[in-house]
């Protein structure tokens, strides 16, 4: 058999064995519902606004034990006897950033162990089912407002589920499943953290229980939030309330409105493998509704760079007579006044050194740009970015008076223009002491 006839042959199996699988698949109900963001961040289930910069990427993995998160009762709501009594799921993530205010990410959750009871069957009996795939879900996130910048952030994450699950034991719904989210978040001192999510799922409306009329999938409403308080640098206190509910019974109807509750902690080490955390967290349902456990307890171990390179240690000397000398290279989005995190520390050490020298009364904050582009705008960008980064020291405390932005554009190169490293030694930030009260 010829490689192309192979091949030929192999893809029709493919199909005939997907087109058989399709033929018994019914839609149903799905009990995960620990979805992690793809990027990681600073919760557990809810996205925050930040985006990871560009080519940095996210990595981790939760295991969460829930227990009976679906159960056979009655007409008035009394345990007759389990669907799925434990379940062990894991989920594995990651993302990467294409700008500083776009990445994209994939989440692939898998049952460990299911023990389940088949509730359409006339004398069901407990089985156990491992490894079994849920529905993969591929998401990309926007920013559209830095929290970093204004204390206050907003994004706009898509995403679409695949049917990847297993429907008939509850770990998918079988349905091609699109949706969005918007993100807001807020930062108080650095300390307290807070994330609203609200967002809607598209479901093929379906009943996947004849015998009840609660028992319908249809479009949903995801509404969720969380908490993150710093303790220090290493260690810092998570609480969420999550919840997905049907949209046309939202407030009638707690079979199709799971919600719960998660309250842990976070590791995250300050010395080797900088980026990396450890959560541990527990909860349990707030409503009866489908894949609400009456306890839950999660484990995840994530590796964010949110850093692209290390950054270098930094140096700061003052130098009151002409200028403040830094030896390391502000760094900004492509084209734009965005300051990247990986420049923050610098910027600090500029704060501490004016906040601790009093005496130096006025210092200009100076842009410079190469000359790729137009006079004009390489002026309109140096001033953004001179301003940009006298805001960052006005809201880490130096008073604005202290501070006057300016932008050169590419009127002041330092290097030549017509090789990439001295176009990068042109597109710099510069510190000059203009006014020094004397002592």
């Amino acid at each position: 058999m010829s490689s192309k006839r192979y091949i030929l042959s192999l893809t029709l199996a493919i199909v005939a064995l997907i087109g058989a699988g399709q033929a018994h698949a019914a839609h149903n109900a799905d009990v995960t519902t620990i979805n992690p963001p793809t990027d990681g961040g600073k919760y557990i289930n809810v996205y925050q606004s930040d985006t990871l910069p560009q080519w940095g990427f996210n990595a981790g993995g939760y295991i969460d034990y829930g227990y009976e998160p679906l159960e056979f009762a009655d007409a008035a709501g009394n345990r007759r006897r389990g669907i799925v009594d434990d379940l062990i799921m894991a989920n594995i993530f990651g993302a990467i950033g294409w700008t500083d205010w776009w990445s994209t990410g994939v989440n692939i959750p898998f049952a460990i162990w299911e023990s389940f009871i088949n509730p359409v069957v006339a004398a069901p009996t407990k089985q156990n089912f491992y490894g079994k795939l849920g529905d993969v879900r591929l998401e990309s996130k926007f920013r559209i407002l830095d929290i970093e910048r204004y204390h206050m952030g907003l994004s706009v994450i898509p995403f679409f589920y695949f049917p990847t699950g297993r429907e008939q034991s509850y770990l998918g719904n079988d349905m091609w499943s699109p949706g969005g989210i918007i993100a807001f978040d807020a930062d108080i001192k650095n300390r307290v953290f807070l994330a609203l999510n609200v967002g809607y799922r598209y479901y093929a409306e379906t009943r996947y229980d004849p015998n009840n009329t609660n028992a319908v999938i249809d479009d949903t409403l995801i509404l969720n939030g969380g908490i993150n308080v710093r303790i220090n640098d290493s260690w810092a206190v998570l609480g969420e309330v999550l919840s997905e509910g049907v949209i046309k019974s939202y407030w009638q109807n707690q079979l199709q409105n799971p919600a719960e509750f998660l309250i842990g902690g976070r590791w995250t080490p300050q010395t080797r493998a900088k980026g990396l955390n450890v959560t541990l967290a527990g909860g349990r349902g707030i409503t009866t509704g489908i894949g609400s456990p009456d306890f839950r307890v999660l484990v995840g171990v994530n590796y964010r760079r949110a850093e692209v390179g290390p950054p270098p240690p930094v140096e700061v000397a003052a130098a009151v007579e002409e200028k403040i000398v830094i030896t390391q290279k502000i760094h900004f989005e492509f084209a734009r006044a965005n300051i990247r995190p990986v420049s923050y520390p610098i910027l600090d050490d500029v704060a501490y050194l004016l906040q601790r020298n009093p005496q130096i009364g006025l210092v200009r904050v100076e842009g410079h740009t190469d000359w790729i582009g137009s006079d004009a705008a390489n002026q309109r960008l140096s001033e953004r970015r001179a301003n940009a980064v006298r805001d960052y020291l006005v809201r880490k405390g130096i008073a604005p008076n202290r501070l006057q932005a300016v932008g050169y554009g590419e009127t002041r190169p330092v290097a030549d223009n017509n090789s990439v490293q001295g176009r990068a030694r042109n597109r710099r930030t510069e510190f000059t002491v203009v006014q020094v009260a004397p002592y």
